[in-house]
This record gives structure tokens, sequence and C-alpha cells, in this order.
């Protein structure tokens, strides 16, 4: 079920309305070489309506919009961008593969709502639209309502006790259950990030490198200071909300990298020998089993990944992934001394506290996530 694909010819339900697929064209995107598929869908109800329906396999996100040369991408903040090259066709559609168009996507400040942009060689074009759940939309005889268990949001009995405990306890425990952004999805979308490459660990695990697309009104003549290592660092912060639980600098061998552990993740931010800035995130278990030196890293920098994790992380792993081999059997490094009120801990703390005052104030309940 993890991989969805639908045919020409077939009918599909989105967003509780009927649709005939008239029309498919899987793209690929250039920077990362990922694709995905978009459909040509024609209302069943309303004759003559169209749509199109997004599905993006590798990142999981879906969506449903329509051609609109009225859109605006004020109030909007762009989210995505590069090149899409054509690679697959069937039925109804006026591309043929090998075609290629630069593309730039939009999101609201709800992150829900999208404006698309294409520039083709014959004019540009203009969409706008929504996100989906997975369980928002599906084949005939597809069982939808297996994506919304499997995400946790199908049991109406617990969604209705956390609103009661959110009543009891106040809004912020629901300003916690909301801190759930992630660095690998924040730097996915930002256009400050460009994919690199990704290295294959242990136990089918998996970090992903990107580098730093440097602003020329900050560094000037292509000089890579150590304070934008610092910089990066705290727009990652901004971007998760602050939702860390150790962070700190690299003080020795004259380095400087900067790890972030979250519950979930683990990420170095570093200067690598082609003095290019990188920043290297996984899921904390693939640091747990594998001993593999982040891309491009000076010395300096891989020991202070192991050594960091070792310090803030390989406790409570090792009894999370006992089931695991561990890359840290008869590790000899030593340990850093980890110092909570460090400039970016306390820097990440205060972040942390004003998304949770923002949650708060606006009366948000918890997040659908898409």
């Amino acid at each position: 079920m993890e991989n969805r694909e639908y045919f020409v010819g077939s009918t599909i339900k989105a967003d509780g309305d009927l649709y005939n697929i008239i029309g498919k064209i899987t793209y690929r995107n250039n920077n990362d070489g990922k694709t995905w598929d978009e459909y040509r869908l024609q209302s069943v109800q309303y004759s003559g309506e169209e749509r199109w329906l997004s599905v993006d396999n590798y990142y999981k996100e879906y969506s449903l919009s329509r051609v609109n040369p009225q859109a605006d991408t004020l109030g909007y903040h762009r989210v995505d961008g590069g090149i899409e090259v054509v690679v697959a066709v069937s039925g109804s559609v006026d591309v043929e593969v090998g075609d290629t168009a630069s593309f730039e996507e939009y999101e609201d400040s709800e992150e829900e709502k999208i404006v698309s942009i294409e520039y083709w060689d014959d004019g540009t074009e203009y969409s706008t639209g929504y996100y989906l759940d997975p369980w928002e939309f599906g084949a005939e005889g597809e069982n939808t309502t297996a994506y919304r268990a499997k995400s946790g949001k199908g049991i109406g009995v617990l969604f209705f006790a956390l609103i009661w405990l959110g009543m009891i306890i106040g809004p912020t425990l629901f300003g916690f259950l909301g801190s759930n952004k992630k660095i690998e999805k924040y730097i996915k979308k930002s256009s400050n990030y460009k994919y690199v490459t990704s290295i294959t660990g242990n136990d089918k695990q998996k970090a992903n490198v990107y580098e730093y697309v440097y602003s020329q009104a900050i560094v000037s003549d292509n000089l890579i200071t150590d304070g934008q290592i610092d910089l990066v660092a705290k727009d990652i912060i901004d971007g998760i909300d602050g939702n860390t639980e150790s962070v700190q600098q690299n003080n020795e061998d004259d380095d400087l990298s900067i790890a972030i552990l979250t519950k979930k993740e683990y990420c170095i931010i570093y200067r690598g020998e082609d003095d290019k800035i990188y920043v290297q995130v996984s899921p904390r278990k693939y640091v747990y089993t594998s001993d593999k030196e982040p891309y491009h890293a000076r010395r300096g920098t891989h020991r202070y990944y192991r050594r960091f994790y070792y310090s803030t992380g390989y406790s409570s792993d090792s009894s999370t992934y006992s089931g695991s081999p561990s890359s840290y059997s008869g590790y000899s490094d030593g340990t850093i001394s980890y110092d909570s009120g460090n400039e970016f801990n306390s820097y990440s703390g205060t972040v942390r506290q004003q998304s949770v005052n923002s949650r708060s104030s606006d009366g948000g309940g918890l997040s659908s996530g898409k």
C-alpha cells in the first residue's frame, strides 16, 4: 500500500468527489532524481470540470489542484522549485516524454493551500490547490481507511479524549503535541538547501546530505565563514520550532560543526573538505547502527559526529534499538562535555517556548499532518 498508482480509464474519489482519470504524467525532479505522478481528472458529477491529482510516493505528499490563470502568491512562501522532466505519459495530456519545465511551488502560512507555477517553452501555467491526507483519495475498492488507521488518526475516542485532556490540562500540552516538525521535512521544502546525495548505512538505514545554498547578501565573494554554520543551525532550529533534545557546537579541532539531536533525528551541520556547508540528517537508528563518516567531512567533524551522539543519544537508543547491532561496539573515542546552557540549546529553548505560546494563543488544536 506504500506506492499508490492509478491508471487512465479508472475512476477515483478525491476529497469526496468522483473523477474519471483521463490522463497521467510522470515527472522527474532533476534536483533530487525523484519521480511523482500527476493525474488529469474529469469530474463525474460536474461535466467538464477538471482537476489534477499529484501523488508523490517518495515524499508521501498528495494534492488536488486546478489550472488557475489568476493565481497569486501574495501571502504565500516558496517551498520547492527546480526542473521537471516528463518521463512517461498516457491518455489525454498535452506534453511528451522529454519535455521539460522549470517549476516553483508556494504554500500558505498554514501549509495547506498551494500555488504552483510551471514555465514551459510555450507559456507559463498557474495552478491553485490544497494538500490531501492519504485517506482522502483512492480508486474504487481501495481501502483508504487503512491509511487513516496507519497514521493514528482513525480512533475517534482517542481524539475526543485528547480534546477533553486539553481542556483539563491546558493549551501547553497541545503546544507540546503540536511540536512534531522534522528536520528532514523542513530542509526538503526550504529553498535554502539543495539535495546532494544519500549514504546507505546498516539495517536499511539512510542519511541524506544537503548543501546550504548561501545568500550573496550575507556572504560576499563566495567566501563561507564559520559564522554561516551558526546561521544554518539557527535556521533549522527555527524551522522545527525549537523541537530539539540537545544541540551544541564543537569547540575542538577548529571544527565548529554543530550537532542537533531531536526525538527521532540526528543532524550535523559542518564545513566540508571542499569548503561548502553541508547538512547531514538521518534517523537516530542510522548513527546507532552505522559507522560512516559524513559526506566530505573533515576528521574533526567525523569525531564530533560520533562523540556527540554517543554522549547524548546512545544510552537511550541502546534500549530502543536493542534488536539491531550497534556501531559503537568497541568504541573508545570518549565523550563530550555537554553544556545545557550553551548558546544553541538556549536559543532552541526560546524558539520552542515562543512556538508553544503562539499555538496556545491562536486556539489551534492537533495538527492533522499531511
